[in-house]
């Protein structure tokens, strides 16, 4: 089991070279193929010409306006990408040749579609999606985009830091709770744990009783070939995420694996949540499944 096809949604200029650096980084490790898919968003802007036949005309240079304007967009982001998997020595190929091609390989793939559903769908035939961190000043579209892939597609979602990755991670903490999303969070990035150099499992405070217990998890990983250190610390006080985040740096854990919006995405925005806490305040890679 491998990282082989990693999928990079490059959705925004701010953040185009930031995830396709990272997705990049990843493929070198694991020798995968990077899918880099750009969505050109459909014309929106009138309601159909059969509505108002005399301003069909208007209705047909709107139409042109945007789709040139989203063709040069596409190709800025396209060049950028190409540029940068040249300085990775990773090939740039037709998808369909990717398999015949020794070494890093990626692509380019462009549709015409609804933001941020298309993204979420095609990460599907995705063993990892590579994105980056939503912005923590609240840019409403990256958190969209960032909710429609994990939760539309359910691959793992390895979430880079604004500030880049210089390296792969090589000492995770895994936040154990025994809970479904807990279970696929494992599963899911084994590859990654299985090339580290050492794992931290996390459980804080008591589990439900019916759950995998942090020892049953640490077997299991230990079975798998991880290096695997536990740790059990009592309920805090303050948010969950901070205790967590306090135990990265007890531990020097580079990246958290957990699962995320164990409860609905409504609840955690109107009361606040781990998932939320955790992508607005670490300065840690974060990857998660639901």
């Amino acid at each position: 089991m491998t990282f082989k096809t990693i999928f990079a949604p490059l959705a925004f200029e701010e953040t185009a070279k930031l995830v396709s650096e990272t997705a990049l980084l990843l493929a070198g490790a694991f020798k995968g193929y990077v899918m880099a898919q750009h969505v050109r968003p459909r014309f929106t802007g009138y309601p159909p010409m059969e509505f108002y036949p005399a301003s069909a005309s208007a209705t047909v240079m709107a139409m042109e306006g945007h789709d040139e304007a989203a063709g040069r967009y596409a190709r800025a982001l396209r060049a950028k990408f190409e540029d940068l998997c040249a300085a990775s020595d990773a090939h740039v190929v037709p998808v369909p040749e990717a398999l015949k091609q020794n070494g890093v390989t990626a692509s380019w793939t462009e549709e015409v579609g609804q933001f941020p559903l298309n993204y979420g769908l095609s990460a599907r035939a995705a063993d990892l999606v590579v994105m980056a961190k939503p912005d923590a000043k609240g840019v409403h579209s990256e958190r969209e985009l960032f909710e429609a892939v994990l939760m539309q597609s359910g691959a793992p979602v390895f979430l880079t830091p604004r500030s880049g990755l210089s390296a792969v991670p090589r000492r995770p903490l895994v936040a154990w709770d025994g809970s479904l999303q807990a279970s696929r969070v494992v599963r899911a990035a084994l590859p990654l744990l299985l090339q580290s150099d050492e794992t931290t499992l996390l459980t804080i405070g008591e589990t439900d009783a019916a759950t995998p217990s942090l020892e049953q998890a640490k077997l299991w990983l230990e079975r798998a070939g991880v290096l695997v250190t536990s740790r059990h610390v009592e309920w805090p006080e303050r948010p969950i995420a901070e205790r967590i985040l306090n135990q990265c740096e007890a531990s020097n854990s580079d990246v958290v694996l957990m699962g995320g919006y164990s409860h609905s995405r409504l609840r955690e925005s109107i009361l606040g949540g781990v998932t939320l806490h955790m992508i607005q305040h670490s300065d840690l890679p974060i990857l998660m499944v639901h």
